[in-house]
């Protein structure tokens, strides 16, 4: 009986080891210090809340300059460092680009 109790809680715990989400399956100071370094080039501000999620502020060199897979990390960053699943980059209030959990939409 033990055995069967044994084989239930490993499959309970497998099933939320893939549910969980990657925001929380993140290592938060790591992301914190990535964020914190492209806040200090003056890429981005710090994330702000808005109506759904975050924001980032970012200027016009770093949009125009940083390929798909850096704006990737940056979003999973700030997903991760908050805690939330949506992060979008604006550029003078104006939405340019909106990530879910870490992938552009």
């Amino acid at each position: 009986m033990s055995f069967k109790v044994l084989m239930r809680a490993q499959a309970v715990a497998l099933g939320l080891a893939v549910l969980v989400s990657p925001a929380t399956a993140c290592d938060k100071p790591v992301s914190s210090d990535r964020i914190s370094k492209v806040v200090a080039k003056g890429d981005i501000q710090r994330p702000t809340r808005v109506s759904e999620g975050f924001a980032v502020e970012v200027t016009e060199k770093f949009w125009t300059s940083a390929d798909a897979k850096q704006k990737e990390e940056i979003a999973a960053d700030v997903s991760c460092s908050i805690g939330t699943d949506v992060v979008s980059f604006t550029r003078d209030r104006s939405v340019l680009q909106t990530f879910r959990n870490g992938k552009a939409q």
